[in-house]
């Protein structure tokens, strides 16, 4: 298994690392009401959406490059 360091690679993870670790101690210091945690875990089924969406859009190519059909 060969781990390779990608520039500019997927910034999402990092991002949910970092909001898990100050959403966690917010919580605990009250800066945060509970209720508004409890809330935001109902809309948990928009996390893969969101991440499906985003490998979509990063796959899809330009259709600029492909000439169309007999106009070569």
């Amino acid at each position: 298994m060969s781990l390779r360091y990608r520039r500019g690679g997927n910034w999402f993870g990092a991002a949910v690392l970092i909001a898990v670790g100050i959403v966690g101690p917010a919580v605990n210091f009250d800066l945060v009401p509970r209720e508004f945690l409890s809330q935001l875990w109902k809309l948990w089924p928009a996390i893969p959406l969101a991440i499906g969406v985003g490998i979509l859009m990063r796959r899809q190519q330009p259709a600029a490059d492909v000439a169309p059909p007999g106009k070569e």
